[in-house]
């Protein structure tokens, strides 16, 4: 709090015949906060000064000191009829603030202010309302001509439990409103009331797949219907169709991750919808189905393996992916001379995920005609890009390692650090062939796999006088490591610097 002196002159400022004297007396006081509460009683005496500008400073003051001006909550109320809208807004944001004891009694009152034309006043009565725990009150807002006031009432509705439940009607046919604003407000306080909507209500959300121009607010539909009941959850199928993607997509994740077992059901009905895009959204939601309710339908989507639509055939690998779906690994692995790039290297990520059958299937893909799915199948059995036990990888070492050999140099690489990961000590003789490779990053990265199998420092010695700095420091670690002790080349005692 300022000073004796200080307070002396606020004091005099407050008793002021000039009003700027008293509006700036009542700034200071409303400053200090709580800390004024002795001046409560002063303040609240400037509600009825001559000047708007001084009765709007004391509202605000008293609204600052905050519950320790209870006292002047009356004084407030009777504020909410002042001629001045500024005043009344103060008032009503002030009485909000104090509290509920002190100001419930007075929720009549601020709830009458949703026939005051004025917008500040309207909306710091609905805010003074929430404030209070009376939203329920806040009914006549939402038939307000003014979208804001609208909007505010139907969201502070939205957030408490008894409100939303008493004026769910009120909420539904927010739905409809002119506004944008109002009807995403709608939607969202749809979504707090959850499994309490009623059929018509998930119905109308429903609706607005199609009479709904706004793609916000068709999103905030979607995800309101997710928080709903299963019969809402099915709705979501309804937005399968959206003309947006992104809606399309949230729609089917949503029915993913909320559906129930009908609901995965109904998305596994539409896998042979006429329309491409219904069905890429409906595998979607079947491949991301929780709690395993898609693999019941895996069958089901390993037969659009066959679909004629591009897109549609990569959307059925990755649900079969996201599943995991082992029994359809053969499935997948059919598709090893399809014509497309993609599709094979789709393939084969999925057959990563598909455990020993999984792992068997992709065995062809590493004699693929394209470097890059080759180089895709090699890591299905690397235990740095793969989720396939290490101990099925190394049932198919044999395959792996002639892949040495391969003629892409980013395959060759791909093996030597599969074969170096997988401890394949039996693969060592041709790892160590590889210090006659073309490529740097091929030669080091096998010096460091011979290191990783415990391979005779002999089969290192090869790279000692590599030309590459780089490989050459590799080779000399590795071979110290293995026991062979210090290069020969090395006449001045010290190893050779790494890049």
């Amino acid at each position: 709090m300022f000073s004796a002196e200080r307070a002396a002159e606020v004091e005099e400022q407050l008793q002021s015949y000039t009003s700027g004297s008293r509006k700036n007396a009542l700034q200071t006081l409303g400053m200090e906060g709580p800390s004024a509460a002795k001046y409560a009683s002063e303040i609240g005496k400037l509600l009825d000064d001559e000047e708007p500008d001084v009765r709007r400073a004391a509202a605000v003051a008293l609204g600052k000191v905050g519950p320790a001006a209870a006292s002047q909550a009356a004084g407030l109320a009777a504020a909410l009829k002042d001629e001045d809208a500024s005043v009344r807004a103060a008032a009503a944001e002030a009485l909000g603030v104090l509290g509920r004891e002190a100001s419930s009694r007075y929720a009549e009152k601020l709830a009458a202010l949703a026939g005051d034309g004025d917008e500040e006043v309207a909306l710091a009565a609905v805010a003074s309302l929430s404030a209070l725990c009376e939203a329920s009150r806040l009914a006549p807002f939402v038939d307000s001509g003014l979208p804001s006031v609208c909007r505010a009432a139907l969201r502070e509705i939205g957030r408490c439990p008894a409100a939303r439940s008493k004026h769910a009607d009120l909420i539904a046919r927010g739905l409809l409103h002119k506004d944008a604003t109002v009807r995403l407000a709608a939607v969202q306080a749809s979504g707090e009331l959850g499994p309490a909507c009623s059929q018509e209500h998930l119905a109308q959300l429903a609706a607005m797949r199609t009479g709904e121009k706004q793609v916000r607010v068709r999103k905030a539909a979607v995800q309101a219907l997710g928080r709903s009941s299963e019969a809402g959850t099915l709705h979501l199928l309804s937005f399968f169709r959206d003309s947006d993607e992104g809606i399309r997509h949230f729609a089917a994740d949503t029915l993913a991750s909320t559906g129930g077992e009908a609901a995965v059901s109904g998305a596994a009905g539409l896998l042979e919808d006429p329309e491409p895009v219904v069905r890429q959204t409906a595998l979607l939601a079947v491949g991301r189905a929780k709690q395993g309710f898609g693999l019941a339908f895996a069958g089901a989507v390993a037969a659009q393996l066959r679909d004629e639509d591009f897109a549609s055939k990569l959307a059925a690998i990755q649900a079969l992916s996201d599943l995991g779906a082992e029994s359809e690994a053969g499935a997948l692995g059919a598709l090893v001379h399809d014509p497309s790039k993609g599709a094979r290297q789709a393939v084969v990520s999925a057959l990563a995920k598909m455990g020993p059958r999984g792992a068997s299937e992709a065995l062809p893909f590493l004699a693929d005609k394209d470097p890059g799915v080759r180089q895709a199948a090699v890591k299905v059995f690397s235990p740095l890009h793969s989720n396939l036990p290490a101990e099925v990888a190394r049932l198919h070492v044999g395959a792996l390692a002639y892949c040495l050999v391969d003629e892409d140099w980013r395959v060759r690489l791909a093996t030597v650090v599969a074969l170096g990961d997988l401890h394949a000590a039996e693969t060592a003789e041709q790892v160590a062939a590889l210090c006659r490779d073309n490529d740097d990053q091929v030669r080091r990265s096998a010096v460091s796999s011979l290191e990783k199998m415990g391979a005779s420092p002999a089969l290192v010695a090869g790279f000692l006088g590599d030309d590459d700095k780089g490989v050459r420091a590799a080779a000399e670690r590795a071979f110290q490591a293995l026991g062979g002790g210090r290069s020969a080349g090395d006449e001045d005692g010290e190893l050779s610097e790494a890049d």
